[in-house]
């Protein structure tokens, strides 16, 4: 019976998508609630207070440019296509709106109207929110200063104008860097849920990839009871004779089976020796008695590696039809070989050579009279 199992596992496979769903649906959530604030409550504060501004129209040009960078910042953040001289050429747009409104606003209306204080920072938080957090401090802290400056320049500057600067300072300041700590949380809440997940699934897949083996190892062995029952059933009544090649041969075929299914201790094979015992069985099948020696562990390889190291050793048992011995040596540095002694006209196939090298596979054959040796010979990575 073929080996059934489908590959070794892999177990961190889900667990970087899993953490990039994670992940993007803050980021998701940080669009949505910067996207509701400039449209709502910047809007309903632009329809307010419009009869105050110094130009009411350049509120609403500022009103729709910050809208716009906040649709090109969400597109870049979901998208995950950002640079650094984007980012800051976004950010600098940012503040430059910031600039304008700061401007627009009447010195004693500074605090009380100037809404482009609070939304120019939540912008600045969806620009830099996978950015370092020093890069977050430094946009909010030019933010500030703007406002600092517009109040000096109208001699608006008093106590009470620093009271109010304050606290307006902490409310909107606490918002915006609870948005960026929310993000490191789920960034780092993400990776562990990841782990976790992926933790889980190599389990389960591992205690299906040894079930699969048991279940697999069960029917070779139920075809070689049947084999090896009906010698000896034949044996006992006399019905074969142990002179005969024929039964002798039998006997061999099913003396190796049983020593491999003997030396079989892999719960979850590695991808070489899977390949070369499904082609050893199928081998054993057409009544070749074949031996497996293996010498070292097997370092790991991938898919790909294993099938170009035992491309031509598989295609060398193909052709076997009376007597093969495979041995697999591995070496400390991770070189690996498989080379396979058979009797009878075997042959290497060209392509199969060639295929090998193009992997970094060396292949080497030498035959004496009836006897074919080939090695295939790998370096490592």
């Amino acid at each position: 019976m073929a080996d059934r199992v489908a590959g070794p596992v892999a177990g961190s496979a889900p667990a970087g998508p899993f953490a990039v769903r994670f992940n993007r649906a803050f980021d998701i959530a940080t669009v949505t609630a910067v996207a509701l604030w400039q449209v709502v409550s910047v809007g309903t504060a632009v329809l307010a207070y419009y009869d105050r501004y110094r130009s009411p129209a350049a509120a609403v040009a500022v009103w729709a440019a910050e809208l716009l960078i906040i649709v090109c910042g969400a597109v870049l953040l979901l998208r995950r296509r950002w640079s650094p001289a984007l980012t800051w050429s976004l950010a600098a747009l940012d503040l430059a709106t910031g600039v304008a409104m700061a401007v627009n606003c009447p010195g004693p209306e500074q605090l009380r109207i100037n809404w482009a204080w609070t939304s120019v920072g939540l912008i600045g938080v969806l620009l830099l929110l996978h950015r370092p957090v020093r890069e977050v401090v430094s946009l909010l802290a030019l933010n500030a200063g703007i406002i600092v400056v517009a109040l000096t320049a109208e001699g608006e500057l008093d106590r009470q104008a620093v009271a109010g600067f304050i606290t307006l300072l902490y409310a909107s300041a606490s918002i915006q860097l609870a948005l960026i700590a929310g993000a490191r949380v789920f960034r780092f809440s993400g990776g562990m849920a990841a782990e976790a997940a992926a933790e889980r699934w190599e389990m389960a897949t591992r205690e299906t990839v040894i079930a699969e083996v048991a279940a697999a190892r069960q029917d070779r062995y139920l075809e070689v009871r049947m084999l090896i029952a009906g010698v000896l059933r034949g044996l006992s009544d006399g019905t074969a004779d142990p002179a005969d090649p024929a039964v002798r041969h039998r006997c061999a075929t099913a003396e190796a089976m049983l020593r491999q299914l003997l030396t079989e201790r892999d719960d979850v094979p590695d991808p070489l020796l899977r390949l070369l015992r499904t082609s050893i069985d199928e081998a054993m099948r057409r009544g070749a008695v074949v031996d497996l020696a293996q010498v070292g562990e097997v370092p790991p390889m991938s898919e790909e590696v294993a099938a170009a190291i035992a491309e031509v050793p598989l295609a060398v048992l193909t052709g076997v039809r009376e007597n093969a011995r495979v041995t697999v040596v591995s070496g400390t540095t991770g070189q690996v070989s498989v080379s396979v002694l058979v009797d009878g006209d075997a042959l290497v196939p060209a392509a199969a050579r060639s295929s090998g090298r193009a992997a970094g596979v060396n292949v080497t054959s030498d035959r004496d009279g009836d006897l074919l040796w080939v090695e295939a010979a790998w370096d490592g990575p």
